[in-house]
């Protein structure tokens, strides 16, 4: 076994989910030869990094990127904060030697995010952006029931993620409403992961045609609630996509929906039949096939069979695992390609695409017209 030392950058609740699948890689994949280990946590309040080490059994802690990342017992930078400071990050943890695994989007623009992917490709790093939903059992049958033809040719796509989190207007006005820290919104915070899974399900998106809204306009001031600021990233967005390879389709996300509190959903309709998927019911899978005389209309799929993908890992046959897991299976696919030295996909150049069609949806909704994506 070879030990491979972690530093985890950022320790919110995404660090957190981080945390936890890095440490239980070695139970549900104990054929690898490397051992990922978190030795060091960064983050930028002394007193609350210093507690999530303590909480969670950290060796060490900083509030020094450049330390946390360039120490010698480190071989993986896990960039786990807000948005603006991806890249800062990443070019860091390239600038040492240091292998990257970096929260999408993957940049606050395209032109960053091209520049990363360039950087971490010349220097041969190792690089992956987490797209944890794509690993999901449900998600991968429903992409081989794709790839052999079950619904037919695609010819639509229809995505949605949708969330409440902003939906109070009293509360602070954060990074993320902020866009020279996030980039964009609900766009790319929650359509970031659509995109992905259209993607991976469908194909490459080459048009767009996008709409997007901003309704809670300000917020109260972090630093002095009695004061406001002005909000410049997008509550709710909607776009028409055109893929690659004939097929049309939607995208809708929203910060916003009262009651929509982690609702992901997609549906890829073909010439035989549909496949939808929610994350609210993430082991299932609901397949209509045209010609299956038998059941006469839709069935619903408990993925959590020993056949089906990744869940012999996990616990008996019929047992549902959970949204953490997509984490823990990304990662230990991570460390596979390290141990078989080979590239980790989603990489850097995944993440550079998506923030492609996020730049393309930002610039239609601009300029009121459909947008090509550019692929570089």
């Amino acid at each position: 076994m070879s030990e491979v030392g972690i530093a985890i950058l950022g320790y919110g609740d995404v660090g957190r989910k981080h945390l936890y699948a890095f440490r239980n890689i070695r139970f549900h994949f104990p054929e690898l030869s490397i051992v990922p280990i978190v030795r060091v946590v960064y983050g930028r309040r002394l007193e609350s990094v210093k507690a999530f080490a303590e909480k969670y059994g950290i060796p060490r802690y900083s509030i020094n990127m450049d330390e946390a990342i360039r120490s010698d017992d480190i071989s993986v930078v896990d960039v786990a904060l807000p948005n603006y400071l991806h890249h800062v990050a990443t070019f860091k943890a390239i600038d040492n030697g240091k292998h990257v695994i970096c929260e999408k989007p993957l940049a606050i623009t395209a032109e960053l995010a091209w520049e990363m992917y360039q950087r971490a490709k010349d220097s041969g790093v190792l690089h992956g952006v987490v797209y944890n939903y794509r690993w999901l059992p449900a998600i991968q049958l429903a992409r081989k029931l794709i790839e052999i033809g079950v619904i037919g040719k695609v010819h639509h796509f229809r995505g949605m993620y949708l969330e409440d989190y902003g939906a109070d207007p009293s509360k602070p006005l954060s990074w993320r409403y902020r866009k020279a820290e996030a980039g964009s919104g609900t766009l790319g915070d929650n359509a970031t992961h659509v995109i992905d899974l259209a993607r991976f399900l469908v194909g490459e998106i080459v048009e767009v045609c996008a709409k997007g809204a901003t309704y809670i306009c300000e917020r109260p001031l972090p630093e002095d609630p009695s004061k406001k600021g002005r909000v410049d990233t997008d509550d709710e967005f909607v776009s028409i996509v055109m893929f690659r390879n004939g097929a049309i389709g939607t995208i809708e996300a929203s910060r916003i929906a009262h009651g929509r509190r982690n609702w992901l959903e997609i549906e890829v309709r073909g010439t035989k039949g549909y496949i939808v998927w929610n994350l609210n019911r993430l082991n299932e899978l609901e397949l209509f096939i045209e010609d299956d005389i038998q059941s006469n209309g839709p069935r619903r799929i408990l993925v959590t069979d020993a056949k089906h993908p990744y869940i012999e890992r996990f616990w008996p046959p019929n047992a549902p695992i959970g949204l953490v897991d997509g984490f823990t299976i990304a990662f230990a696919e991570y460390f596979k390609a390290m141990e078989e030295k080979r590239e980790y996909i989603p990489n850097f150049l995944d993440g550079a695409i998506n923030c492609s069609v996020i730049d393309a949806m930002l610039k239609s909704w601009q300029e009121g017209k459909c947008i090509e994506v550019r692929y570089s």
